[in-house]
């Protein structure tokens, strides 16, 4: 992996204004191509007769701090393609669980996503442990308070495929 950090630093200029890798030797814009079902952009390195799929931001990552992450990189705003520099930080697999956008699925009775109604109350699940509260508005605030923050509501990539297929 030591080969193939020195190898990125001299190939790939960072802009820090655009997050975008450039090939020094070609002068392209690095874009990197959706590989996995997760959503992040890999770009392909050549090593010595073999290739090698890296992920965009770690890549980013190496070519900035010159060094290899030892922790999971998280996207701060949450975009999978935003791997400007700043956007970017190491953390460990249960911070970067926290930060993750979660779909905006609301529950049929209270109109609002990880709220259920149990009872009287309402529940939503704040650290793997129930919670209970009198009004559903606050139980999603109390999500909302501990960064919980949902995709927008504009529907799901398979079904706007689907839709354009017919």
């Amino acid at each position: 992996m030591q080969e193939l950090l020195l190898r990125m630093k001299k190939n790939y200029t960072y802009d820090a204004a655009t997050g975008r890798l450039t090939s020094s030797r070609l002068g392209r814009t690095i874009r990197g191509k959706k590989r996995d079902r997760c959503g992040y952009l890999c770009v392909l390195c050549n090593l010595d007769k073999r290739q090698v799929f890296v992920y965009l931001h770690h890549a980013v990552w190496a070519v900035c701090k010159g060094c290899w992450p030892t922790q999971q990189i998280d996207h701060i705003n949450g975009d999978k393609t935003d791997n400007r520099i700043e956007n970017l930080r190491e953390v460990s697999g249960s911070e970067n669980k926290m930060n993750m956008l979660l779909p905006w699925k609301p529950n049929a009775k209270t109109g609002l996503p990880g709220v259920y109604p149990h009872g009287n109350k309402f529940q939503t699940s704040i650290y793997g442990k129930s919670v209970y509260f009198h009004d559903p508005y606050e139980a999603f605030y109390h999500l909302t308070l501990l960064g919980r923050r949902y995709k927008g509501n504009e529907g799901n990539e398979r079904n706007e495929r689907n839709e354009g297929n017919e």
